[in-house]
């Protein structure tokens, strides 16, 4: 029997990528049909001339689009019909991301002023805190630090996980939020990605599953993608992650982690309710399967659930970060490690970041001691809940998902509009908003319904953002049905 070789002569991109789309068009024309195995993978690198990795990432990036799967000790098979379209790759989610803003933003134009979309784009594709008010909080914490020793002391690289005072600082600040926190669990990152990517290194291996919401935060694909690691997404409601869904990948596909947005899920705005987190904590535990708890939005609910990591410390490791609470500008994001590992932690943000700036870290942190952390985070709050109002007013009429307390909302693409003609239309009105399809990690689970996210946070001027809400209801009011908006 002959085994099927791709083609790629002519194909442009990177080289899994062009191995996957010899694949699908090689589905499409019927040359490859279900249950047909595969070159094995070092034959079809070696016939090919690239690296071993280079098609295992491509079988992968296969696998994780339902179109084959690989079986130990016999290799890798064709799964899907012929006309099935796969999930959009990397490429396409990062791309997706950045085309909402990429097409109305003007760059470098009032550079590092407050109007970052330009004079006529309305920026609601970020999601970005209201930072009003933040410079002058930032530059009353810097007065303070006028001590020589501390300069001299964050101008050197750090030991292990942090200074002393930053950790104690941090453990303040996540205390105040609610958090079971000690200064000797905390790593300091720079930021919430950072400190997610680190997770992934310590616990994780090339070639290890990582398991999602099927819908949720772009970056932990960006994050994983580099190094080696596969995420696939589970059915979810409007509660959020559906723990038999969780269960059963747990059962049949051993992953080693599971990143969940529990509280004001990205994008959903969902809160899963308490017995669900303790759901996922058993299962988690019962196949041993650490979760990444992203509570980078809990700071804005009061009455939330209790966070994964204070049910199943043992289990969870909590990341959280300044950058929507007080300024991202810091760029300071803090890891809360299980007991046990922070060593593991520590090499691998060495190995990758090395670590957090020790001058933004002193700067957040006196913040913290000094109390403009709270008045920013509490300032935060009313400007969201003041915004949502804006924004239920003008798009409550529609089938909107959100919360009062989110800094985004969940909306379904009207009747008449693709999700593309949709953005375009808006666009064309100089206002851009996140493509839904950016936030799927499965193409087995994508909505019935495009979506589109909106953000409320990066546009810094009320009467912008009201003008840019104005815009969507009307593009939206001109084919669509009304419906009462859902708070989750």
């Amino acid at each position: 029997m002959t085994i099927w070789m791709p083609e790629l002569r002519g194909r442009a991109g990177p080289k899994y990528q062009a191995i996957v789309d010899a694949i699908v068009d090689a589905l499409e024309t019927g040359d490859l049909t279900p249950g047909t195995k595969l070159p094995p993978q070092r034959n079809l690198a070696y016939d090919l001339g690239v690296t071993l990795g280079t098609v295992t990432r491509a079988y992968q990036e296969l696998e994780r689009s339902g179109l084959a799967r690989g079986e130990v000790g016999r290799g890798t098979f064709i799964t899907a019909p012929a006309d099935r379209i796969p999930a959009p790759s990397l490429n396409d989610n990062i791309d997706a991301l950045r085309t909402s803003v990429d097409l109305v933003a003007s760059p470098y134009n009032a550079m590092y002023g407050t109007d970052f979309m330009g004079s006529e784009g309305l920026e609601l594709a970020s999601n970005y805190p209201v930072t009003v008010g933040v410079g002058a909080l930032t530059q009353r914490a810097i007065a303070r630090v006028n001590h020589e020793a501390v300069w001299e002391a964050v101008s050197r690289y750090q030991a292990h996980n942090g200074l002393r005072p930053h950790l104690e600082a941090s453990a303040e600040w996540l205390t105040g939020l609610g958090v079971n926190a000690r200064a000797e669990d905390i790593l300091i990152a720079p930021g919430a990605q950072a400190a997610t990517q680190t997770a992934l290194m310590a616990l994780a291996k090339p070639g290890d599953l990582i398991l999602a919401e099927a819908l949720s935060w772009p970056g932990v694909k960006v994050t994983a993608a580099p190094l080696g690691l596969r995420v696939e997404g589970l059915a979810m409601d409007e509660h959020g992650l559906i723990p038999d869904a969780f269960e059963q990948a747990c059962r049949e596909r051993a992953p080693r982690l599971l990143y969940l947005l529990p509280t004001l899920q990205n994008p959903t705005a969902s809160i899963m309710p308490e017995d669900r987190r303790h759901q996922i904590v058993e299962i988690a535990r019962k196949h041993g399967v650490f979760v990444i708890e992203d509570d980078v939005y809990g700071f804005l609910v009061d009455d939330a659930p209790p966070r994964v990591h204070s049910i199943a410390p043992d289990v969870t490791v909590y990341v959280t970060s300044l950058s929507k609470a007080v300024s991202p500008g810091l760029r300071v994001g803090y890891v809360l490690v299980p007991q046990g590992l922070m060593a593991s932690f520590v090499n691998a943000l060495r190995s990758s970041t090395l670590m957090a700036s020790p001058l933004a870290v002193e700067i957040a942190s006196e913040m913290i001691r000094g109390g403009e952390a709270d008045e920013m985070m509490a300032q935060q709050r009313r400007e969201v809940e003041s915004r949502q109002k804006e924004l239920v007013r003008r798009l409550g009429h529609l089938d909107l998902r959100t919360h009062p307390r989110s800094l985004h909302a969940w909306l379904p693409v009207p009747q008449g509009f693709t999700g593309p003609e949709f953005r375009t239309r808006l666009l064309e009105r100089g206002v851009s908003v996140t493509p839904g399809n950016a936030f799927v990690m499965d193409e087995r689970h994508r909505p019935d319904r495009p979506h589109v996210r909106i953000c409320l946070g990066a546009e810094q001027d009320r009467q912008r953002l009201d003008r840019a809400l104005g815009i969507i209801a009307e593009v939206a009011d001109a084919t669509s049905h009304t419906a009462e908006p859902t708070y989750v």
